[in-house]
């Protein structure tokens, strides 16, 4: 079988022929000396491979000689330096190889010469038989029980898991009844009324709401005047009297009347509720309706004329002591407790750990001869049949008469089977 290979990517294309038949191989010529070496030469074009020749056979592998001692390693000389790399010269054309001549003898080192033909390799000598394999060794004793490696770390527990919301408490039982009150003690007299009411001339604006009021005026904080909770006077009366020092002892619970200064009427009536609030020029007093008539319930008209008429409220006598508490009812029983709730799962359990080393094995111990098998006893002759009686005349069946004894069984003979049991077991 021939092959060809063509390689594309040189110029010019080169075909490369191989042959897998194999020639005769020459014997080793000698190694010539070595010339020092010419100039490299073009390389010419590669010339067709000749055809492989017939390998010969092997011959016998000869003895192993012993192994000579290895000599101390002498120190690594220095590395030179590296020199500095020519330039590459342009390959040339390949040419074709030579016939490989026939190698010299090593001569001594020196220049190195041009490299000789390479002769034929001789035939390889044919492979020696394989040897006879020996008995197979008895086998060993059993070793020991290797030591058992160390126990793996125990894998950490999973957490606990959540312990379930406790259930909710039972209702509280009925709390008993709570003991009668003692007796109040008796209200103390009450003092008597501050002295007379006074009033003072005023004018109704009704175009604000708020803040000052203006010399002579008073306001409301509402448009609807009965719905109003605070009112604003002025310190200047229509009078123009500066009451000031009688505004600020206007206090909580005392009566104002706002009324027409022509008709009684048409009123109004409040009741301080809460301690008013002195403003530069003005007095800002908290108050709650009591009851109206006339204009009074529908409005007053802008810069009507009323009278402003304060009753101050008598101071009320001390609070008698207050009788004692009577004592605490029985408390009621205490409700039932509510079931606990149910208990979370339990978390998960941790990886076990690694198992340790398994201990080294020890060698199996030598299997026992097995013993040879006995052999098998001879079998005893088979003793004779005895005489058959004659037959009587034929007529009536007569009795049967009794059976004969039987004879003696002899002894078995050899048995010629079990030869090849014999043979087959030793044969394992």
């Amino acid at each position: 079988m021939t092959t060809i290979i063509v390689i594309e990517n040189i110029t010019p294309q080169v075909a490369v022929e191989f042959s897998q038949d194999q020639g005769p191989q020459g014997g080793q010529g000698v190694t010539g000396s070595t010339g020092p070496t010419g100039p490299t030469g073009s390389t010419g074009a590669t010339g067709a491979t000749g055809p492989t020749g017939l390998t010969g056979p092997t011959g016998p592998t000869g003895t192993t000689g012993a192994t000579g001692v290895t000599g101390d390693t002498g120190p690594t000389g220095p590395t030179g330096t590296t020199g500095a790399t020519g330039v590459t010269g342009a390959t040339g054309p390949t040419g074709p190889t030579g016939d490989t001549g026939a190698t010299g003898a090593t001569g001594p080192a020196g220049a190195t010469g041009v490299t000789g033909a390479t002769g034929p390799t001789g035939p390889v000598g044919a492979t020696g038989t394989t040897g006879v394999t020996g008995a197979t060794g008895p086998a060993g004793a059993t070793g020991p029980q290797g030591v058992t490696g160390p126990q793996g770390v125990t894998g950490d527990i999973g957490p606990t898991g959540v312990i379930g919301a406790t259930g909710p408490a039972g209702a509280t039982g009925p709390t008993g009844p709570v003991g009668a009150t003692g007796a109040t003690g008796p209200t103390g007299a009450t003092g008597a009324d501050g002295g007379g009411a006074n009033f003072y001339d005023y004018k109704v604006k009704t175009t604000s709401t708020s803040g000052d009021p203006g010399n002579t005026h008073l306001i409301y904080n509402n448009a609807t005047q009965i719905s109003a909770t605070q009112i604003n006077v002025s310190h200047i009366d229509n009078d123009g009297f500066d009451i000031d020092i009688f505004l600020a002892l206007i206090k909580q619970n005392d009566t104002l009347i706002i009324q027409d200064n022509n008709t009684s009427d048409n009123f109004q009536k409040w009741t301080v509720s809460a301690t008013p609030t002195l403003q530069t020029g003005y007095v800002q007093i908290p108050v709650t309706f009591v009851t109206s008539g006339g204009t009074g319930t529908t409005n007053f008209s802008n810069n009507q004329n009323v009278i402003f008429v304060i009753f101050s409220a008598g101071i009320v006598g001390p609070t008698g002591a207050t009788g004692p508490i009577g004592a605490t009812g029985a408390t009621g029983p205490q409700g039932v407790t509510g079931n606990a709730g149910a208990t979370g799962a339990t978390g998960p359990t941790g990886p076990i750990g690694a198992t340790g080393p398994q201990g080294v094995t020890g060698d199996v111990g030598p299997t026992g001869v097995i013993g040879a098998s006995g052999p098998i006893g001879a079998t005893g002759p088979v003793g004779a049949t005895g005489p058959i009686g004659a037959t009587g005349p034929a007529g009536t069946d007569g009795v049967t008469g009794p059976t004969g004894p039987t004879g003696p069984t002899g002894a078995t003979g050899s048995n010629a089977t079990a030869l090849p049991d014999i043979l087959m077991l030793g044969g394992m």
